[in-house]
């Protein structure tokens, strides 16, 4: 618009009607009803209103009113405002207008709304640190590089055109094509009309701009009648921008105050004042530099918005935007922060958290909210120290939170943000009182048990924080009041929240906020001895704290020795220990005596030390049976160590070299004893390891003492040595020289075995059990008499095998549902617990306790992936669960909690997997569809080497055979023997003729499903065409086929490229039993029919395990979903 037009737009200003608040015209020309909200300003020139429409959410109105006195065409100006609208679509830091119309009364503009500019940012808690206001500044440039790089310039750059977000991410908004160039220097009327619109006397418009009565600039205006697409002399220009944006980012600086003033800017244009002198007052010095740049008077001597970001960025912080700050979803934004906060600099802390804060409370998941947290406690930690304004509110603000894993986190995140805090401002003396206090209340009375253990867990820090921030008065109501009342509401809890709460005891006692009295009632509590134990654990602080006649006469009495659990009574000890010092000598001899009870068992170490410490600490006098009684308890535990020898017993050793290392006991004045030799477990044994067999009583005639060793079968290679035991001998006196002896033998360790000394199964039905509802697929015997089964109805069942012998009745003790097909069971000894997978995707680990199978953890792999298989092994931090699933991944699972720690990809060119056999400790093997097998280093989580089977067949069960072999069961109906250490194919057995193997065709009938270990060179195997097969590799003539009622098949051996190949030879079979008299026929005919009926096959065996107690039997699983225990 001219300048002729400004003057007149100026004078008619006055004679406008006021607006009409429906602004419906702007509801004509939209075909939609607008909702006023509140009008944002009112100036002559502009009103601006926000406003809502249904379906674009609140928007800003800004509406000209067309001069009711004089005609004006706006099509110049409405046409401009499309096409740089036109231009700056797209970009990032730049807010256009969306729409523009206009009608016979108006011309309306329409732009997003957002709620912050930074006029008010600038003065809104927490003010910005100078990061944030470099950053701010930084933004500022770049917007305007985007503009002028798109040839489009602003106009009017000022504090409140720079629109904020609630994390302080700036827009450039209200591009003013449409306002005047260049404004009189000597009439202030039509810029106080056109710019001025907040009335506050800030002038941000540069010197050039201003043209004084006969310049160029003047004739130019008149002589074009045009202020707007006009001579290229008369148009904006970038450096007139540059000028304003320096302004702004002094204001900046300068927390709100404006850099010029209309008056004190011509003055500046005048030189009659210096750039020097108006920013003396910035701080930084470096941004001072940068705005002094940028406010020359020299229009060419300032530099474009590209070239300032490249000259200072040594300024601005590296805050990294494009990689979170444009996702759409607050939670992507949220992860990736998290995944660059452990990088962030201190500079960059604020900048961080002002994001965090912001999209902390919109993410929709609980993981991204907790992410959030940790942002914000890391930025806290970081150049925020000492700072809680920004953090703290959104924390406490989450006690609203529905998850209550974010609530019980964001507990913790504020005690460790307070707990950083060095020192409290004056705004924030009150800080425990009036604002954490209520929000401590809040999270005290959750729901959630977890949430108010991690209460209890953090008042004893907050009451230390808060003690130490008052300047050590102690004295602030939040100490005498408000915890105290939280401490009395947590005591009367669940036990769990106790328990916690027994924790902070020491720091909450010391600060007088809660009594010993009150924690004196957990000692009541039978139930949970862990309240109990942790009472010892914590009572000796308030000991330190009263004097020592109120310690001997109120704690030392409630210190009982007599607990039914060890755990209590080992705390109450180490609670003796503490208190040794403050006992009278009457106390010492009453605990002595009850510590002489412990002298033998598994309190026998705490004893030793609580007497011990009597003699290192206490500084009283002991009479001659106090000091006797201490030393008699405190006598060093290894003085009877080697009281006792080892026997060496070794396969093919004759009787005489046995008896030969018998120590002649009564030569040396010894009694004669029988002593028992208890074999020592090798964790490190491979599952297929062989020893020797069990040497007889060893009964002497002579002067020989008598010694029994019990001997346990294993599996595989016989080990170097075997036994380690200790002769126990009572004679003290004796002590000496049998360790003298004992020292000359070696006692190796002998893992603990099933009773399976020449076992052979007779195929006698036991027991059979049909609850399972569809087929079996996995069964897993345990360390005792107890068994349990997977099916594909997704159960999981406890048996009980002793019930079978005693009952005609058989049921499950207990039933787990797991949902979805059960896959796989694995049994841990040492843990006694079972892991089980089913082909949804979830690991659970169960332990057997009474009547329940009782969940302990839980795991879910992702979508479409489930464990094929389970089996343990040895890593760097223990025992962990190995699975192989699916996906053709080994994933390693920490046993405790099924945290995954680790994985390992198969090649899947390999095929899909099918089964794993692993040996507890360093080694499993994989098989797959295609015949390949690979070997995994279970210690270093490693894929060592592949195997393929010699006739590629589908491998549809691996066991382990020895510690360097395993047993591979195929599709084909064959068992084959693989050495891990040569990749060899030493033998196979095959249910099947020679012909017929060398032949290509895979009959499905004859698959192997489960293959079970008895004895070295002895295996059994259960197959598709239900028979349950014995294979005695050494002595092949007693294979037999264990549940059939006919006699064995003839079988023949080959040898083919290296491989001894054991077949089963069809022929005609005959009974089992021999031709009987006439008289006897009928009675052997009715027992052969019985003993035929119940040994029947049942249908394909599907899953078979050996059970060691209480005697042994054979367990097999049915594709019926029958159950089958055969002796």
């Amino acid at each position: 618009m001219g300048q002729a037009a400004s003057h007149a737009l100026v004078a008619a200003a006055d004679l406008q009607p006021p607006l009409a608040m429906g602004v419906g015209g702007l509801e004509t020309e939209l075909g939609e009803t607008v909702q006023h909200i509140r009008m944002l300003g009112s100036t002559r020139f502009m009103k601006t209103i926000l406003c809502k429409l249904p379906n674009e959410g609140q928007l800003v109105l800004h509406v000209f009113m067309r001069p009711v006195s004089m005609p004006f065409d706006v099509t110049q100006q409405i046409s401009a405002l499309r096409s740089q609208y036109a231009k700056l679509n797209g970009t990032h830091r730049l807010l256009c207008h969306t729409q523009v119309m206009s009608d016979d009364r108006a011309v309306y503009i329409l732009r997003q709304h957002l709620h912050n500019n930074l006029y008010d940012r600038v003065s809104t808690r927490p003010f910005l640190s100078t990061n944030e206001k470099r950053w701010i500044a930084c933004q500022m440039l770049t917007a305007l590089r985007e503009a002028h790089e798109r040839g489009v310039c602003h106009g009017d750059v000022k504090s409140e055109n720079i629109v904020m977000t609630s994390w302080n991410l700036a827009y450039l908004a209200d591009f003013a094509p449409f306002k005047p160039t260049y404004l009189p220097a000597d009439d202030p009327a039509e810029f106080n009309f056109y710019f001025d619109t907040a009335a506050r006397q800030c002038c941000c418009i540069a010197p050039e701009r201003f043209y004084d009565p006969g310049s160029d600039v003047s004739q130019l205006l008149v002589a074009s009648g045009s202020n707007i697409g006009g001579e290229d002399r008369l148009t904006l220009q970038p450096s007139m921008d540059i000028f304003s944006a320096g302004c702004v980012i002094a204001e900046l600086f300068l927390d709100g105050n404006p850099l010029f003033s209309l008056s004190r800017l011509l003055q500046y244009r005048k030189g009659a004042v210096t750039a020097a002198a108006l920013l003396a007052d910035i701080p930084d010095k470096e941004a001072a530099a940068l705005v002094e740049h940028m406010i020359q008077l020299d229009p060419e001597a300032r530099l474009t918005a590209a070239g300032y970001l490249d000259r200072w960025a040594s300024i601005f912080p590296d805050a990294p935007l494009a990689a979170y700050m444009d996702q759409a979803s607050p939670d992507v934004r949220m992860r990736a922060l998290f995944d660059e906060s452990e990088e962030v600099a201190d500079s960059l802390c604020e900048i961080t958290a002002s994001i965090a804060c912001a999209n902390v409370r919109n993410c929709s998941l609980p993981s991204s909210r907790c992410m959030g947290i940790k942002v914000l406690l890391r930025c806290s930690r970081g150049a925020m120290r000492g700072d809680p304004d920004l953090v703290l509110p959104y924390l406490v603000a989450l006690a609203l939170d529905p998850s209550p894993r974010v609530r019980a986190e964001a507990v913790v995140a504020t005690r460790d943000l307070l707990v950083d805090l060095q020192r409290l401002t004056p705004i924030n003396a009150n800080i425990f009182d009036d604002y954490l206090a209520p929000h401590l209340q809040y999270f005290a009375s959750d729901i959630s048990v977890g949430v108010r253990c991690m209460v209890a867990s953090v008042l004893g820090d907050l009451a230390d924080t808060s003690y130490f921030l008052t300047g050590g008065h102690g004295t602030t109501d939040f100490l005498n009041t408000q915890i105290r009342t939280i401490v009395g509401k947590l005591s009367f809890d669940e036990a769990e929240v106790k328990h916690v709460l027994l924790c902070s005891f020491p720091q909450l006692y010391e600060r007088g906020v809660q009594s010993l009295s009150h924690i004196i009632t957990y000692l009541n509590d039978r139930d949970c001895w862990f309240l109990r134990a942790a009472f010892f654990d914590v009572v000796f602080a308030a000991s330190a704290q009263i004097s020592r006649h109120a310690s001997r006469e109120y704690i030392v009495p409630l210190i009982n020795l007599n607990d039914h659990e060890v755990f209590v009574v080992v705390s109450a000890l180490r609670a003796l220990v503490r208190l040794v010092p403050q006992m009278s000598p009457a106390m010492l001899w009453d605990k002595l005596v009850e510590v002489q009870a412990f002298g033998t068992g598994p309190l026998k170490r705490s004893a030793h030390e609580f007497t011990e410490f009597v003699f290192a600490h206490a500084k009283l006098p002991m009479s001659t049976e106090i000091a006797r009684l201490a030393l008699d308890i405190a006598k060093p535990a290894t003085s009877n160590t080697y009281d006792g020898v080892l026997v060496d017993v070794q396969d093919g050793l004759g009787e005489d070299m046995t008896l030969g290392r018998i120590i002649q006991l009564r030569e040396i004045g010894a009694a004669l004893k029988t002593v028992f030799l208890t074999p020592v477990k090798d964790p490190w044994a491979g599952p297929g390891s062989s020893t020797a067999k069990a040497s007889d009583d060893a009964d002497t005639a002579d002067d020989n003492a008598t010694v029994l060793a019990d001997k346990w079968q294993g599996e595989g290679p016989e080990p170097a040595d075997k036994w380690q035991g200790v002769v126990q001998e009572t004679d003290r006196a004796m002590g000496a020289f049998l360790h003298k002896k004992a020292l000359e033998l070696e006692f190796p360790a002998q893992p603990r075995r099933q009773r399976l000394d020449g076992w052979r199964p007779q195929g006698t039905l036991l027991a059979e059990v049909s609850e399972h509802n569809d087929a079996v697929t996995c069964v897993v015997a345990t360390n005792s008499a107890l068994f349990m089964t997977g099916s594909e109805d997704g159960t999981v069942r406890l048996f009980d095998a002793g019930v079978f012998r005693k009952s005609a009745v058989c049921r499950s003790r207990a039933t787990h549902f797991q949902g979805g097909r059960v896959t796989s069971l694995a049994y841990h000894s040492a843990l006694n617990c079972t892991a089980s997978s089913s082909d949804n995707g979830s690991i659970c680990v169960l332990r057997a306790e009474s009547n329940e199978l009782r969940v302990l953890a839980t795991a879910t792999l992702p979508k479409g992936e489930h464990a094929v298989a389970l089996g343990y092994g040895k890593g760097p931090r223990g025992v962990s669960l190995v699975a192989c699933t699916s996906r053709s991944r080994v994933v390693f699972y920490g046993i405790v909690d099924l945290a995954e720690q680790e994985s390992v990809e198969l090649d899947p060119s390999l095929g899909l997997v099918t089964s794993m056999a692993s040996d507890g400790a360093a080694l499993a093997v994989v098989g797959t569809s295609k015949g390949c097998l690979q070997l995994i280093d279970t210690r270093f989580r490693l894929a060592l080497r592949q195997y393929r089977h010699f006739m590629s067949h589908y491998i549809s069960t691996v066991t382990m055979y020895s510690d360097d072999s395993v047993l591979v069961g195929t599709a084909a109906g064959d068992v084959c023997v693989l050495s891990l250490r040569t990749g060899k194919w030493p033998m196979c057995v095959c249910s099947r003729s020679l012909q017929e193997l060398k032949g290509d065709e895979v009959k499905r009938r004859q698959r192997i499903n489960a293959v079970a270990v008895t004895a070295p060179g002895c295996f059994i195997a259960g197959s598709n065409d239900g028979m349950v097969r014995f294979w005695d590799s050494e002595k092949l003539d007693r294979s037999y086929v264990v549940n059939s009622a006919e006699t064995a098949p003839p079988y023949s051996s080959y040898r083919l490229n290296g491989t001894v190949y054991y077949c089963e030879n069809a022929g005609p079979s005959t009974p089992m039993s021999p031709p009987s008299p006439a008289g006897a026929r009928l009675a052997s005919d009715v027992a052969s029919a019985v003993a035929a009926n119940s040994s029947r096959p049942g249908g394909p065996v599907t899953a078979m395990a050996i059970l060691g107690s209480p005697s042994v039997m054979l367990v097999t699983g049915l594709q019926s979903g029958a159950i089958r225990v055969l002796v």
